[in-house]
């Protein structure tokens, strides 16, 4: 990330009791990225490193031999800069705008109009993200970091939980509070109770309709 010289917005803030360096996108010349997977290419020349890393090692390897494969790890090493240098591209931040109609307050009879403007990055890093972002999808691995406090969400656990396909991909940096109650609210075991009322009434009602 470089930024600009007469930026001002680079600062830390407190995020959930964690320090976080923040900066405005308007403040940032610009930002590189790798392209992800990296490729065949690039795999191939790592494996290759590694092995001829792992040969080096040996301590039976003759001083001509060493030499011809110091010589063949500086070269693969240097391939493998350009071509990561190749796999790598730099973003702008772009402007954009929009218009909102809300209602100034709850009361108001008309809404008024109001246009909105942001800078951003077109670009969507989710290595990190949020409970409300994972809804809907399965992964192999999920590292969760922390657990909402105050209890502003219901049941949080078990929608983050259900995310990952298997035990074994799951991480926890924080244990899950054992002793806080998981039984569904009050309002959803009555959503629940009427929604099977209803499933038995509605069949009955179109079945005499019909006849």
């Amino acid at each position: 990330m470089k930024l600009k010289e007469c930026q001002t917005s680079h600062c830390w803030k407190n995020y959930y009791n964690r320090k976080v360096w923040t900066v405005r996108a308007s403040d940032v010349e610009w930002i590189e990225l790798e392209y992800y997977p990296k490729g065949a290419k690039i795999t191939y020349i790592e494996d290759a490193i590694e092995a001829i890393q792992s040969t080096l090692a040996k301590e039976t390897l003759s001083q001509q031999k060493r030499q011809h494969l110091n010589q063949h790890l500086h070269r693969l090493r240097e391939t493998l800069r350009a071509e990561s240098l190749r796999h790598r591209f730099r973003l702008e931040s772009e402007e954009w705008q929009t218009i909102v109609k809300v209602k100034p307050h709850p009361l108001a009879v008309a809404k008024a109009e109001f246009r909105c403007k942001m800078n951003q990055f077109p670009v969507n890093c989710n290595d990190a993200t949020t409970g409300h972002k994972l809804q809907g999808m399965s992964k192999d691995v999920i590292i969760i970091t922390s657990w909402p406090s105050g209890g502003l969400f219901k049941n949080w656990e078990y929608v983050v939980l259900s995310r990952v396909r298997t035990r074994d991909g799951l991480y926890l940096f924080e244990p899950i509070d054992m002793t806080k109650s998981f039984k569904p609210s009050e309002e959803l075991a009555l959503f629940f109770q009427i929604s099977k009322t209803k499933a038995k009434i509605i069949p009955e009602t179109a079945r005499n309709s019909s006849q």
